[in-house]
């Protein structure tokens, strides 16, 4: 074979190897991931608003925080629907958690956090969506103490409907 075709058969034979999948190429590696495409309509949140609520919503909070209180916490894990509970606060510290009427099981086992770790865990959550593909995440707080009332965290990519998380706090009550 003459030199010259010899050189251009050699690139040729390498694009074809290399549009083999990585097993078929002896690679054995994993393949990229597909480009995720977000839902129609969908709008990225505003992390930086978000995270300058949640800054402001933390200060109201530690400048009037019960030491003891209760609040009823309902959470979603999907699929899971965990059963209502009540979380009591006392000195800072969680001290039991009950079902709430009605609820069925043993109380749910992510709900034993202060109001602190709460927001602790808003601050994680809002740091892992802003690097997400399609994220998707409301929150709102309460107007008078500026404790979290609800958290909502899934991705808008139009993808299956588990794989959310949301938890609301309900009937705030402080204790003396």
């Amino acid at each position: 074979m003459p030199p010259l075709r010899a050189a251009l058969l050699i690139p040729a034979a390498l694009v074809a190897v290399s549009a083999l999948n990585p097993a078929q190429a002896g690679g054995g590696g994993p393949r990229p991931a597909p480009a995720t495409t977000c839902r129609d309509g969908y709008v990225r949140p505003d992390f930086t608003a978000l995270k300058a609520q949640l800054t402001r919503a933390r200060t109201q909070w530690n400048a009037g925080r019960p030491a003891s209180y209760t609040y009823d916490l309902r959470q979603i894990a999907a699929p899971v629907l965990f059963p209502e509970t009540r979380v009591t606060v006392q000195a800072g510290r969680v001290t039991r958690t009950d079902l709430l009427p009605g609820q069925q099981g043993d109380p749910n086992p992510l709900a034993a956090q202060t109001i602190d770790a709460r927001f602790d865990e808003l601050f994680q959550t809002l740091q892992r969506q802003s690097r997400a593909a399609c994220p998707d995440v409301q929150v709102s707080f309460n107007p008078a103490l500026g404790y979290p009332t609800r958290v909502y965290s899934g991705m808008g990519d139009g993808g299956i409907a588990d794989g959310f998380g949301e938890w609301s706090i309900r009937n705030f009550t402080p204790l003396k």
